[in-house]
This record gives structure tokens, sequence and C-alpha cells, in this order.
């Protein structure tokens, strides 16, 4: 049942960054972000009243969900949004799939549970080999607009490495709608006061095709995603809900070249077939 979860969460995920490439072309990114987590907080809140649940009161759980809110909502819908301005949602979802190893290198110092291994320090080296194949820069044109959207993304993952170990920490035993619930009403907090002051979107118009890809976006990329990842993490490690990344950039990399015509080159694959690869050392 976990790994079917998993496979449903790794497609949702790898069609959530076709809708964003889709969506930042019409839409600023904080603007984007705060659309997202502000609908798919109101749908929580509902789904939670409709089930007689409740979100603690207790100032401990709250700290959880202010670190997890940041960390895993505003910071990285923002670095993800921000950095498929200027790269394909295809190599978006490729970069994503460093997660694992990230995983890996922090529950390292932060826990007891993942020992050094030859085979996870070999899996760490190659993932970020494959990494740096596709950032490798070109001299003649200095620091690329591109090479800062994939750095972007990069940081992202780093931020879902950090709170899938926070989140099995603090979150233990609590209800997965709830935990969810928390996270997306402080990425709420966060996002939205920033998107006002910011953008100032008051006049924003966008097409249907976008508007119907930001309500896919938070309704399905969204909600149904984290309730489903806040349940892995119950039910398993946070290294286990990492896998997820293995499906992440496969259906990301289809996604984007079946239908926004995005080009799946050479370097492209090769780094995939070597980011994965460190991914299943690392995991090993």
């Amino acid at each position: 049942m976990n790994l079917l979860l998993l496979l449903i969460l790794g497609i949702i995920w790898g069609a959530s960054y076709l809708f964003i490439k889709v969506i930042v072309a019409e839409v600023p990114v904080l603007t984007l972000v705060a659309g997202r987590v502000t609908l798919a907080t109101v749908i929580m809140w509902g789904i939670l009243r409709a089930r007689g649940l409740s979100l603690p009161r207790s100032r401990r759980m709250w700290g959880a969900y202010a670190m997890l809110g940041f960390l895993g909502a505003a910071l990285p819908y923002s670095l993800i949004s921000w950095g498929e301005q200027y790269i394909p949602s295809g190599l978006a979802s490729l970069l994503q799939a460093t997660t694992p190893i990230f995983t890996v290198i922090l529950a390292h110092f932060l826990t007891d549970d993942e020992p050094v291994a030859m085979a996870k320090i070999i899996g760490v080296i190659i993932g970020f080999v494959g990494v740096g194949i596709l950032m490798l820069p070109d001299p003649s044109t200095g620091v690329r607009a591109d090479l800062l959207g994939q750095l972007a993304i990069v940081g992202s993952s780093l931020c879902y490495a950090g709170v899938a170990i926070y989140a099995r920490s603090r979150l233990r035993g609590q209800p997965p709608l709830v935990s969810a619930t928390g996270q997306l009403t402080m990425g709420m907090v966060y996002m939205l006061p920033a998107s006002l002051l910011i953008d100032r979107p008051f006049g924003l118009s966008p097409s249907l095709p976008v508007l119907a890809s930001w309500m896919v976006l938070t309704i399905l990329g969204t909600v149904v995603a984290y309730v489903i990842y806040f349940t892995i993490i119950e039910r398993t490690s946070a290294t286990f809900v990492t896998m997820v990344t293995y499906i992440i950039p496969v259906n990301g990399l289809m996604l984007g070249a079946l239908v926004l015509n995005e080009q799946l080159n050479a370097t492209v694959l090769g780094s995939l077939v070597l980011i994965l690869l460190g991914v299943l050392l690392v995991r090993s």
C-alpha cells in the first residue's frame, strides 16, 4: 500500500512542474504560490471540519507548523516557480530528484539512523556529478539565468530534504490531514501578505488555461499530494518517502516533452541516469 501511495504521489508531483510552467508565464511567482497555498488551506480546513478533526492549540505544534510552512511550502514553492521562469519543466523535475541525496546527507548529521556507508558516499558523488553536468557553465556567457534557475530548484530540494526529517521527528502521531493543514496554513500566512505587498496582483487577468492549471496544481498537486505525503511519512521514514523522486523526473520529463515540446537531449538523459543511480546507491 505504501508503494502504491508513493507511485501516485510521484505521478501527481511530476505533473505539477508542467502546471507551474504554464502558470508562471502569466502570473508573478509570489502570487502563484500565494494563490496555491491559500485555496489549498481553505479546502483543507473544510475537509478537517467535515471529518470532525481540529488543529492542536499548543505552541510546540504551531512552532513546528511554522517551520514546515516555510521550509516545506513557502520557500520551496517560490524557488521552484521562480526557477521555472528560466528552465524547462522537465529539467526542474529532474533536479528535484536530488532530494534523497540531500536527505541522506542531512540525516547523517541530524539523526541516528543514517550511518555512513561506502555505497552512500559513492551515490552522493555520482548524483552531484549528474547535477554538475547540467550546470556546466559557458565561459562566454558568464552567470546565466538558466543556471540560477537550476540552483533555485536544487535549493528547493534541500528544503524538502530537511522537511522530511523534521516532520518525521516532530509530527509523529499527528493525523496526516492535521499536519498538512497546519503546514499549508502557515504557508498562507507567509505568502499571502508577500503577494499583496510585493506583486500587487489586483489587476491580474490570467487566461483560462492558466486558471485551469492553477486549480489542478492546487487541488491535486497540493491538497491531495500533501495528504498522501504525510500519510507515507507517518507510516514509514523520511528516507523512504523521498523515493518518490525516482518517479517525479521520469514523469516530469515525459510530460514536458509531450505537452510543451521540451527537448530531451543526451545531456539531460545522461544526467537523469547518473542522478537516479546516485539515488539508488544512497538508498542502499
